[in-house]
């Protein structure tokens, strides 16, 4: 199957995630992790502190992060999952609107793409997502540092929300019991942390809100409460 029938297939399902996880239209403003594309970094981080410039550095940081690697961890869950095969996640390149500040659509520059098991498509895009963001912190750090661990844990955090997403998903479509969501959260997260070589203590927990509804209990704040029109998330670390 050709790249372009293989991104096809991919976007069939991601598209049902978001309308923002689609193929890259030409023309883009993009960030790509083989090339230097400091400005258009900035640009990202620049939006997001001329918009926000009340809910201070900490926030234009992690927001701006979090707009990077959103995408490719969403991505590598789907692919793991749902696809066949699995992009060369290492070569991604992401779409920026600069003016909105938001990061979405994407294609890959290498066109090969890997088949297998769910655990070794699995490995190779944990692996694949690790070099790209690796790529993509060396360039962040051109622009404003953010520290290895505070990285870690927006991850850590972003494939917990991104795995809870999709069992609730998958409970809505029946193909996942309700009281069945914690064992396999556990199960499966367990699989990504050694794959993505995570520290545990990274990570948050899953907790039960007093409707009954699960949420992750985060380990970093992303100071989304700090912006005029803010509020506290549910599972701040913060919030008291």
């Amino acid at each position: 199957m050709t790249h372009t029938c293989n991104l096809q297939t991919l976007t069939n399902i991601t598209t049902q995630v978001s309308p923002l996880l689609r193929s890259l239209p030409e023309n883009s403003c993009v960030i790509n992790p083989t090339i230097n594309t400091n400005n258009h970094i900035d640009t990202l981080y620049q939006f997001w502190k001329t918009t926000h410039p009340e809910a201070g550095r900490i926030y234009w940081l992690t927001r701006a992060w979090t707009m990077l690697i959103w995408q490719p961890v969403t991505i590598a869950l789907i692919a793991s999952y749902y696809s066949d095969q699995v992009p060369t996640l290492s070569s991604m390149i992401q779409g920026l609107n600069r003016q909105t500040g938001v990061v979405g659509n994407f294609d890959f520059r290498e066109h090969q793409w890997q088949s297998g098991n769910q655990h070794e498509r699995q490995r190779f895009v944990a692996q694949e997502l690790n070099i790209l963001l690796d790529d993509l912190a060396n360039q962040f750090d051109n622009v404003c540092r953010i520290s290895p661990s505070t990285r870690e844990k927006l991850l850590a955090d972003t494939v917990m929300e991104m795995l809870l997403r999709g069992l609730k998903q998958m409970v809505l479509t029946q193909q996942l019991t309700r009281e069945n969501i914690e064992l396999a959260f556990s199960h499966e997260l367990h699989h990504w942390q050694q794959a993505l070589k995570l520290p545990v203590k990274r990570f948050g927990q899953l907790n039960v809100a007093s409707d009954g509804e699960f949420f992750i209990q985060k380990r970093v704040c992303c100071m989304h409460y700090r912006r005029s029109d803010g509020n506290y998330c549910q599972g701040c670390p913060q919030k008291k």
